[in-house]
This record gives C-alpha cells, sequence and structure tokens, in this order.
C-alpha cells in the first residue's frame, strides 16, 4: 500500500516519529513517503496566524492511506497543520491516522484537545478516520512510539 506521512514539526521531534514510522512501515512491505510541511517563515507560526504559507504543499493523489502527525502548540492541535488543513483537498474517503506530540506528560494537558481538533478537520476533509494517538515526549515516549507504530501497523 501507498502510505503518505504528512508531518508538521517545529523542533524536529515529531519528524523523528515519522520517520520511526516509515521504516517500520516500509520494513513491511509498504510504499511510504513522508511529505513535510514546512512554512516559508516559521517564525511565523502561532497560535492563532492564519494563512501560513509553506515551501511546498505536498500532492496526496498518489497514496492510498494517510498518516497525519504535528505537535500539540499551547494546548491545541498547532496552527501550521492547521492551516494546511483547512485548505487541503478532499481525502477522498481513504484509511487515515493521525497523531499529535507533546512535551506536557499528561493527555489533558493539549494532547486530548488537539486530537479531537485534528479529527474534527479530517474528517470535515472526507477521510476515513481509523485509529489516532499521542506521543508525550517524557520517560515514556519509547513505549507512546512503540504502541503507535503497532496501530498504524494494525490500520494499513
Amino acid at each position: 500500500m501507498k502510505i503518505g506521512i504528512i508531518v508538521y514539526s517545529h523542533t524536529g521531534n515529531t519528524l523523528s516519529v515519522a520517520e520511526r514510522l516509515q521504516k517500520e512501515l516500509t520494513q513491511v512491505g509498504h510504499e511510504v513517503g513522508i511529505e513535510r510541511l514546512e512554512p516559508k517563515d516559521k517564525d511565523n507560526v502561532n497560535p492563532g496566524a492564519n494563512d501560513i504559507e509553506y515551501k511546498n504543499l505536498p500532492d496526496l493523489k498518489h497514496y492510498e492511506g494517510y498518516v497525519f502527525a504535528s505537535p500539540v502548540q499551547a494546548f491545541s492541535l498547532c496552527t501550521g497543520m492547521k492551516s494546511y488543513l483547512n485548505r487541503m483537498e478532499s481525502l477522498d474517503n481513504k484509511k487515515t491516522f493521525c497523531f499529535v506530540t507533546k512535551g506536557l506528560p499528561f493527555n489533558w494537558t493539549g494532547g486530548t484537545r488537539a486530537l479531537k481538533q485534528f479529527k474534527k478537520l479530517l474528517e470535515a476533509k472526507n477521510a476515513d478516520l481509523v485509529e489516532s494517538g499521542i506521543i508525550k515526549w517524557s520517560s515514556n515516549k519509547e513505549k507512546d512510539i512503540t504502541k503507535l507504530i503497532k496501530n498504524v501497523k494494525d490500520v494499513f
């Protein structure tokens, strides 16, 4: 299956999880591409920012399934991902998985809210949202990443 991992990563943590996921999915026979959302002006991706300009916008039409990945920002889905999702086209009812990464150790410190926002935006784009996850960038991050990778492999 051709799977696109669409990732916004400000510090590199979310990207590192996406790269591990790409490696694991490739090892089980999937063709996986990472499509990184990179703003032209990274300093302007603050909570409340609108109409962020990106260096490139990925063409998702050739993928059969998607994984969307974003950090939590100010207890919400990162503005960099929100802006992209608001302007993208339909996902044509293709299988979709999403996850967020966050620094604080509890889901209620933004993770749950960010996932709810992520799901709402993806469902508005006709995604077949099958699963989601939260990676807490703390002492249990390895456990969270392993669980996420297993869940994604189960979906695809």
